[in-house]
């Protein structure tokens, strides 16, 4: 097991990366990629106009998946009953922060995202298992599929074969390549076998891939779940009075409806203004940028150029103000016994390999 540095809080900020080609080669469980800092070429699918963008070829309605597309319409639509007096309350607004937390912090960014995509840490596998699982409450598909949606964009961020690219437009980016066929392709197990290998190898996540609609099933079993654990605690608390029942369905919608669509847009955010807006602290091949506004949003993902520059990272917090929230929580889950092998910065990495070259030269010269 490799040894952690103590420090919580990188003590210097990180120098600017001239030349970032070879970043994702130091993430476990990634496959080399082809960083390309030329345009990408016309192909079926996608091609490069003269404006610099890559412009999505033969879009139909008949391309459109029509069931993701009225189930994120139904859910956006639900969310305007939050607004109606009668369901509002406190309590469910409380139900809303503490989801967000849960679902949008740890289930996502660091479930999903951190530990599965990059391999940035490992956790015992119950608790690995456990976060994936309430991912899976999230409607944002099985973790095969994330992670080999989110792979092949480090693979060709922002260039031919990147599912989701502002490039296109910033539409395309934030949610319509989701509803669009051109991406089922990642649904084949040949593209599991390319970008989702190490996944695949565990039978709990092998066995999610072969129940059909697992993300649906997921997701309102877990909504049911929440409305009967609802009713019974307010009917406990109000008895069998309309407050009851008033109660019990502002939890639902607050803690259900309005934080599920609320964690799909915090997620598509980073997809979308996180590759249009903000600032650049490396010169990576893609169009990254850090963005406060993310950041806030989602605990710390919103720093993505640093993340692009050195993804294998459990932390994306280069310079001291660069706050991450979700780093600080894996941090913490290392000290409950949750997490272990924690991937310092590059350049921390390699501040600690200097200093273990300078230590064993000294060592060697003493003798």
């Amino acid at each position: 097991m490799a040894t952690e540095a103590p420090m919580l809080l990188p003590t210097q900020d990180a120098p600017p990366i001239k030349n970032s080609s070879e970043k994702l080669h130091e993430s476990p469980g990634q496959l080399p990629v082809q960083n390309s800092e030329s345009p990408p070429r016309n192909d079926e699918s996608v091609e490069k106009s003269a404006d610099d963008k890559l412009t999505p070829v033969g879009h139909t309605m008949a391309a459109i998946r029509k069931d993701y597309l009225v189930f994120f319409i139904s859910l956006h639509a639900l969310c305007l009953l939050a607004l109606l007096p009668y369901f509002f309350s406190w309590a469910g607004v409380a139900a809303f922060v503490v989801g967000v937390v849960v679902f949008g912090q740890m289930a996502i960014p660091i479930g999903y995202h951190r530990m599965l995509s990059h391999r940035s840490f490992k956790s015992p596998k119950w608790f690995e298992r456990s976060l994936v699982t309430l991912a899976m409450c999230t409607a944002q598909e099985t973790p095969a599929h994330w992670v080999a949606w989110h792979r092949m964009h480090h693979s060709h961020s922002d260039h031919k074969d990147d599912p989701h690219s502002p490039r296109i437009s910033f539409l395309w980016a934030h949610v319509q390549w989701l509803v669009h066929e051109s991406r089922t392709p990642l649904a084949t197990f040949a593209m599991y076998e390319k970008y989702a290998r190490d996944i695949l190898a565990d039978p709990y996540y092998r066995w999610l891939e072969k129940l059909p609609i697992a993300a649906g099933i997921f997701y309102f079993a877990h909504a049911i779940l929440y409305a009967i654990i609802a009713n019974v605690a307010c009917l406990a608390i109000y008895g069998n009075t309309p407050e009851a029942y008033r109660m019990a369905a502002s939890l639902f919608v607050w803690g259900v409806i309005v934080r599920t669509v609320w964690v799909w847009h915090i997620t598509w955010a980073v997809n979308s203004l996180t590759h249009v807006f903000g600032y650049r602290n490396y010169e990576t091949t893609d169009d990254s940028r850090n963005n406060w506004f993310v950041t806030l949003l989602t605990a710390g993902e919103g720093w993505h150029n640093n993340h692009h520059a050195d993804p294998a990272s459990a932390s994306v917090q280069h310079r001291w103000w660069e706050i991450d929230v979700n780093y600080y929580t894996i941090r913490l889950f290392g000290v409950l016994g949750l997490a272990s092998d924690i991937i310092q910065p590059r350049h921390i990495r390699q501040a600690q390999a200097a200093a273990a070259r300078e230590k064993a030269s000294s060592a060697k010269a003493s003798r």
